[in-house]
């Protein structure tokens, strides 16, 4: 019957001769009709159940099926925003980043709205607004909250206080007034733009230029006057705050100045999601090994950018007391995470000697504390040789190594037995003076109470 059927289709259809050698392939099986010797290929069109599969079509009488190109057939196959990518029977589509498919792979590319999409509560942080855009999203900032220019980015609150120039004479550095004032204008600039992008074009470059060429002269004023702890904490906070606001401004993923005096490395991530893995920066004398969990901090309060900063200043040879000499270099390191006072991973940072001929050297950091003073508080010695010592740090400050400390312990501990040698020597003198005293005391008092018997004779 089926065949009897292609028959009376071919009466009402005209067929195609066929050069005998030809065959025709429908859905793998062989379809074709020895008449009169010769072989009838039939006009298929029409017939239930169809012989080709879906994405296939019988193109002319006598072809077999062949793939449907839905790219080619339609050019929106994907939507506006997607590429459609034929395959055998079927096709594809990719979307360009801020779009996706609700449904399958086949399916058109819509607008993802990031401001309301599954894990986005506060795309931009809780107290910014959301603007979504076609194919993108804008964060909007109220006052005293910044993106530093970056629209995509969490609103920060943001401080611009450590940038008020100084006003007590000791505490003044020649040159920083300038700088803070600029620190400070660009602060305010940040917290008032609304988070627009654009605000701060290449003002992190310039803002680090600065920085770089201030400190410079700074460490030439500071070597051969002598140690002041409290000029000394001002310029390594004002650096460390300065480096901080500008770090997030920086356009390019790595960032290097390396001037006459001062050398600096800041390494920026931006992304939706946190980076992960092994933080290396590297300057002439200093290596840092860290990471970006330790960069980050909490996860929850990623801004949607992290960096990590090493700073190494070449000529401040004795910072503060002339009987502690550097050993190495001082390296201010920061990251952006705000709570580096205990860290959930130690810093490790691998020093070069200035002298081969360096030992006992100690791993310290700057203390704030008071007007300031190295300590050694959270930091150890994991490895020390004649030209390198590798230190271990559970916070982040400004590092260096000093050598001298071990000898005024050995000095401060032979003052303290000697002191409690004194000590003890004194207690027991006066103990012995007590004895005495004592047993001169009960003596005379035997003697007195009892009075020799008197003999009369009658």
């Amino acid at each position: 019957m089926t065949v009897l059927k292609y028959l009376l289709l071919s009466v009402t259809r005209p067929a195609q001769l066929i050069d005998k050698r030809q065959t025709v392939f429908v859905m793998g099986v062989n379809l074709c009709f020895w008449i009169l010797g010769l072989y009838l290929a039939l006009p298929l069109e029409g017939i239930y159940p169809p012989l080709c599969q879906t994405g296939y079509t019988i193109s002319k009488i006598g072809s077999g099926c062949s793939d449907i190109d839905e790219c080619g057939e339609d050019r929106h196959t994907c939507g506006e925003w997607g590429t459609c990518h034929n395959r055998k029977g079927s096709y594809w589509c990719s979307c360009l980043q801020g779009f996706h498919q609700e449904g399958d792979i086949s399916s058109m590319c819509v607008d993802v709205n990031e401001c309301i999409g599954a894990g986005n509560k506060y795309p931009c942080g809780q107290n910014g607004t959301c603007w979504n855009l076609e194919g993108s999203y804008r964060c909007h900032c109220p006052p005293g909250f910044t993106t530093y220019g970056n629209n995509q980015s969490r609103c920060q609150e943001l401080n611009c206080d450590p940038f008020a120039t100084q006003s007590t004479p000791e505490q003044t550095l020649p040159g920083f007034d300038s700088l803070l004032s600029l620190l400070s204008n660009n602060c305010l600039v940040l917290i008032n733009s609304s988070g627009l992008a654009g605000a701060t074009e290449k003002t992190g470059e310039a803002l680090l230029t600065v920085l770089a060429n201030v400190t410079d002269v700074l460490q030439l004023q500071s070597n051969g006057q002598g140690g002041n702890s409290g000029k000394v904490t001002t310029l390594l906070r004002t650096v460390e705050n300065s480096i901080r606001l500008i770090a997030p401004q920086l356009k390019e993923n790595v960032s290097r100045i390396n001037t006459s005096h001062t050398e600096v490395e800041v390494v920026v991530r931006r992304d939706r999601t946190p980076p992960r893995g092994p933080v290396r920066l590297t300057n002439e004398n200093i290596q840092l090994d860290t990471t970006w969990e330790t960069a980050i901090g909490d996860d929850t309060n990623f801004p949607g950018f992290a960096f990590a900063i090493l700073l190494s200043y070449k000529s401040l040879q004795t910072l503060t007391n002339s009987s502690e000499q550097l050993s190495s270099r001082v390296v201010t390191v920061s990251v952006s995470n705000p709570n580096t006072t205990n860290l959930s991973e130690p810093i490790i940072l691998t020093f070069n000697h200035l002298k081969s001929s360096d030992a006992n050297t100690t791993c310290v950091y700057w203390s704030d504390d008071g007007e300031g003073a190295w300590s050694i508080q959270g930091c150890a010695s994991v490895m020390s040789n004649s030209t390198h010592t590798v230190c271990s740090c559970t916070h982040l400050s400004s590092f260096a190594l000093l050598r001298g400390i071990q000898e005024n312990k050995k000095c401060r501990q032979l003052q303290l037995v000697m002191w409690a040698g004194a000590s003890v020597a004194l207690a027991c003198v006066v103990l012995s003076l007590l004895m005495t005293l004592w047993c001169r005391f009960v003596s005379k008092k035997r003697n007195g109470g009892s009075r020799p018997e008197q003999h009369f004779k009658p």
